[in-house]
């Protein structure tokens, strides 16, 4: 490299490290022409060659270490770190703020013009090199902790008021809610005057990063009349701390309070999550029908796996739960954890044991050793949600398929019963809105029917569900899939209601799973839709997050849209986008 070169290199580099404004420019281009015609002076002084090349060498390789190191998440906010302005012919120097800056109204051309220099930043926050986390095999304590997330510092509840939060979230929860839990990383708001709507103080649970809240999941209310009113105390209240505020996973309700036609808010809102939701009658009829579509073939064919590796799957009820049988699933999660790759985004970690009174516990076992294992958490009455469903590494093929199936024929089985305490039980079976609407039986049947080429039966059960028995500590359900195949020959059709009970309104969720686009809801257009589209999908490319929606599909389950909301102001910009990441960061 000549040093004629070297020095535009040093000038061009120098530019891009400090935003300039049109008149400074023009005065640095005529700087530049006097500083060239210097350039025989420059080489006759070697010791200053030196200098700025060793200063080119440590702009161009040294990288910060708050780029890609280390995640420090504070409560209070930090001043802005200086900006990299990508070197390109075709910004103008007008174009010298990146896309996300408040204050600033950048074009489509300057947001696609950014869109190598964010690709960087998001590569770099995304894959973080392993060496740089902390060993999986440092503690074994800790694999069971979510240790490797950003900490928020929160407030220490009392233990009153968090066992009334955990109450809280079993009788009017949702899936977001039951992340609020883990109080050693998410902060819980609640209202310091009562709100008339509803017959409780309203709980609302957040993450903190910068100066940004993340407001997760709707706000916990006994009437949806009270979510406005809840809303407009706890945005008054964000603005009080001088914080920015994002509102993540919410219903349509809510949706529809922040950035609906009438609302008062008029944020905008968009929609990239998805409410995985089952219908446990309509998983078991599936199970037990013929044909169906590859993901349902590929379901049922684990199934089989599942038998043949010899698996049993069982409720687990509370006093049955020994020292020795939580060892085994404490060993189990901990060989999982260290068997797991690449990035993991999710908002709560696995703690097997938490909010343990509310939550019931289904375990895969091969030969009497735990290999699996599901875990239900209720969340509204007649709702639950499967927190937590995994095969260990040594467990055979089509464990996962066989607990969940297993899980959705108990809580359908009329013998089935659940020995959770009769208060626990009770505050779930109370009459209450749902908070899904089931699922039209015949209609899912039929779509069922509709990706098989096989032609549709008259009775869409096989006979092998007159055969299942309930599982108990000795004995475990027989395969479906298995019996289906032999109902396909010569045995008669029976009726899956001669042995299943068919409970009120029971439905089960997943929780949320990420979409595989971006769609603008309520007061979003133009190019701010355009840019976080973008980002939206270099973040899924790199992380894979749809997978588990891709899973989930061989269940049939529906799709309820969730939603994101924020100030139309304010924005949602990469610096918000990098923060929220390292917050799910695990």
């Amino acid at each position: 490299m000549t040093l004629r070169s070297t020095f535009h290199h040093v000038h061009r580099v120098f530019r891009s490290r400090h935003h300039i404004d049109d008149k400074k420019h023009e005065k640095e281009q005529s700087e530049t022409i006097l500083a060239e015609k210097r350039i025989e002076i420059v080489r006759t002084e070697p010791a200053e060659e030196a200098s700025g090349q060793a200063d080119l060498e440590a702009i161009e390789y040294t990288p910060k270490p708050t780029d890609s190191t280390h995640v420090a998440v504070e409560d209070t906010p930090r001043p802005r770190e200086s900006n990299l302005k990508p070197i390109d012919n075709t910004l103008t120097p007008g174009d010298s703020i990146p896309i996300g800056d408040e204050g600033t109204t950048p074009t489509l051309d300057s947001a696609i013009a950014l869109a190598d220099e964010e690709d960087l930043e998001i590569a770099k926050l995304v894959l973080k090199d392993d060496s740089e986390s902390p060993s999986p095999h440092s503690s074994e304590m800790q694999l069971l902790t979510p240790d490797n997330s950003p900490k928020n510092h929160p407030m220490e509840l009392p233990s009153t008021d968090k066992s009334e939060i955990a109450e809280i979230v079993a009788a009017y929860g949702h899936s977001s809610a039951t992340a609020w839990l883990e109080f050693d990383r998410y902060k819980i708001w609640r209202p310091s005057e009562p709100i008339p709507q509803s017959t409780f103080v309203p709980v609302q649970g957040y993450l903190r990063a910068g100066p940004y809240i993340f407001a997760w999941g709707s706000p916990l209310v006994s009437d949806p009349a009270a979510l406005e009113p809840t809303a407009l105390a706890f945005t008054q209240w964000v603005k009080e701390q001088k914080l920015r505020m994002i509102w993540l996973c919410i219903d349509a309700a809510m949706e529809n309070v922040l950035g609906g036609d009438e609302s008062k808010f008029k944020w905008s809102t968009l929609t990239c999550i998805n409410e995985d939701v089952l219908d446990p009658e309509i998983v078991v009829r599936i199970a037990n029908s013929p044909g169906g579509g590859s993901e349902i073939k590929d379901f049922k064919k684990n199934l089989r796996r599942a038998e043949r590796g010899d698996i049993s799957v069982r409720e687990i009820h509370a006093e049955e739960w020994t020292d020795e049988k939580r060892k085994q699933v404490e060993d189990g999660v901990i060989a999982w954890k260290r068997g797991r790759h690449g990035v993991q985004i999710a908002s709560t970690s696995f703690q097997p044991w938490l909010d343990f009174q509310h939550r019931r516990y289904w375990i895969a076992e091969h030969d009497g050793k735990p290999v699996g294992i599901l875990i239900l958490a209720p969340i509204h009455p007649y709702t639950y949600q499967i927190k937590n469903c995994v095969m260990f590494p040594d467990a055979p093929r089509g464990t996962s398929e066989y607990l969940i199936y297993t899980t959705m024929h108990n809580l359908q089985d009329a013998e089935h019963g659940d020995k959770r305490s009769a208060e626990v039980q009770t505050r779930q079976n109370r009459p209450d809105r749902p908070l899904f609407q089931r699922q039209d039986i015949e209609a899912a049947m039929a779509r069922h029917n509709a990706a098989s080429h096989e032609p549709r039966r008259q009775d869409t059960t096989s006979s092998s569900s007159s055969s299942m028995s309930t599982s108990t500590p000795s004995t475990k359900v027989s395969s479906p899939a298995t019996s289906s195949a032999s109902s396909a020959s010569s045995l008669p059709p029976t009726t899956i209601d001669s042995h299943l009970q068919r409970k009120s309104r029971l439905m089960v969720t997943f929780g949320a799973s990420a979409s595989d686009k971006l769609t603008p809801v309520h007061n979003l257009t133009g190019w701010k839709i355009t840019w976080l589209s973008k980002t939206y999908k270099k973040i899924m490319d790199v992380t894979g997050l749809t997978k588990r929606g891709d899973f989930r599909s061989k269940f049939h389950s529906e799709h309820v849209p969730m939603y994101v909301a924020y100030p139309s102001e304010q924005g949602f910009g990469l610096e918000a986008v990098n923060l929220l990441i390292k917050c799910l960061r695990h």
